[in-house]
């Protein structure tokens, strides 16, 4: 057995959300003969306290930090959320002379700008299960990882480099989730999350899952999806949340992991959300998703203005989300349709058009993003840039000045609506309580989940779920 590697999750958001990245890879590491201990900072008083203690009594040969976001992706609220996790890696560097790697969605995003960023000494963008363990074996042997995929390491120039992102085989991910404290994130998070599949080939024109999870899908067997419910069904968890993309891409996968779960008689036991793609979607997966447990679908559409959407990537028209939004609720589903406002072209009108269009449909809720988050390495980041300098663009709001590598908080809103769009968006929606709405004068009550205390409260008060269906059962 190689010495301990000391495994930290920073993420100290609120509802507290499981790392299940960092679960998988410390499964990974312990069957290529390392010894993962994992330091969880979700829950401490006193972070830097748990930190020291943890690296006194591990003297661990390196350091893996996992970063889950950059930012909490909200116009209203712009919590630079990388920050706070830098802290967490210089003050590793402080007390160890073990290497620092960093890993994880977030910083898969943009590996070498996180690197600069946060000056940890190697990295690993995209899946961390190969890379990670290959990675350590060259650090014991003392052998060169340049050539690892995966790896993002510091060039004799002083300059981050980021070999190809590495993604793998999803099927020897573990059927048993023991590394983090389940039970008590169920207690305080409400929910669990579960991979049936990895990847997205979809090309939205702001979002980072094809960059940071792979631009293709590949598929877990069910029967690895069925073990992982059940190992966590052992330790009290009972409602879940598919952390997949887009849950019915494809449809045929969507089927075998719905029908091994009513296989298994899991169905009645246990209560599961997903996130899905408004087309194909049909009333027979609705169906076969409720027999499955499946309580509520999240389906980022968007906008309901053709134009607009073909605008952001997608290729659906208003006319199949209202069939969506019929199945779900023939099916006996919960549906939620996510839209995202202010991205290039939208004008007054074409918001108008959306929330009137989505009172027509009228899903149980209607979750509003004001103002599009221009992450790096994604088709609006081009776009932008051809704009010219970001502190000269219209468009932008936010970190305008020394952002460069789009870091910290910036957001696109089309100047023909400018500052104002949560005004106008608060004036369309007239209190509709359909409508969430991320609106920086209602901290309390609004659409943002990160520190939402009255979504935490009714989690500690036996509430369980996607935040979504919480917030629509609370009112």
């Amino acid at each position: 057995m190689n010495p301990p590697v000391l495994m930290v999750n920073p993420n100290r958001m609120r509802p507290p959300i499981a790392p299940i990245g960092l679960e998988y890879v410390a499964a990974a590491l312990q069957s290529r003969g390392f010894e993962p201990v994992v330091c969880d900072l979700t829950f401490s008083e006193d972070w830097r306290a748990d930190l020291d203690s943890a690296l006194g009594a591990v003297h661990p040969m390196a350091v893996a930090i996992s970063i889950r976001n950059l930012d909490d992706a909200y116009f209203a609220s712009q919590d630079f959320i990388l920050e706070k996790a830098s802290e967490i890696v210089l003050h590793c560097a402080d007390c160890t002379d073990a290497p620092l790697i960093l890993g994880g969605v977030g910083f898969s995003i943009a590996p070498e700008a996180v690197m600069q960023f946060t000056g940890a000494d190697f990295g690993v963008a995209g899946d961390g299960e190969e890379a990670l363990p290959d990675l350590l074996d060259a650090i014991v042997d003392g052998e060169s990882a340049v050539d690892i995929p995966g790896v993002v390491f510091w060039t004799d120039s002083g300059e981050a480099h980021a070999n190809r992102a590495a993604f793998c085989d999803p099927a020897p991910l573990p059927r048993r989730r023991r590394f983090v404290d389940h039970p008590r994130y169920f207690a305080e998070g409400g929910q669990a999350g579960i991979e049936t599949k990895r990847g997205c080939a979809n090309r939205c024109i702001y979002c980072v899952e094809p960059c940071a999870k792979g631009g293709s899908v590949r598929p877990r067997h069910p029967e690895q999806v069925i073990d992982e419910i059940k190992d966590l069904l052992e330790q009290g968890v009972d409602v879940f949340h598919l952390c997949d993309s887009e849950f019915n891409l494809p449809p045929d996968h969507a089927h075998a992991v719905c029908a091994a779960i009513e296989s298994a008689g899991l169905g009645g036991r246990i209560r599961w959300y997903a996130y899905a793609y408004p087309v194909p979607f049909d009333l027979e997966l609705a169906r076969a998703m409720a027999r499955a447990g499946c309580a509520g679908i999240n389906f980022g559409v968007d906008h309901t203005v053709p134009a607009m959407i073909r605008q952001l990537g997608r290729n659906y028209g208003p006319e199949d989300l209202e069939t969506t939004a019929q199945a779900c609720r023939d099916a006996g589903l919960a549906v939620m349709f996510d839209m995202l406002l202010g991205a290039p072209g939208e004008t007054r009108e074409s918001l108008a058009l959306a929330i009137e269009t989505m009172r027509r449909i009228a899903p149980d809720r209607v979750g509003l993003s004001c103002g599009v988050r221009v992450y790096p390495n994604t088709p609006l980041a081009r776009k932008v840039w051809a704009q010219g300098p970001l502190a000269a663009n219209p468009h932008l709001h936010g970190a305008t000045a020394n952002n460069d590598h789009l870091l910290r908080p910036i957001f696109y809103v089309d100047a023909k609506i400018g500052n104002g769009i949560h005004r106008v968006v608060s004036e369309l929606v007239a209190g509709d309580p359909r409508f969430l709405h991320a609106d920086p004068g209602q901290v309390e009550g609004n659409y943002n989940y990160n520190e939402n205390s009255a979504l935490s409260n009714a989690i500690r008060d036996g509430a369980r779920g996607a935040y979504w269906d919480i917030l629509r059962r609370m009112e």
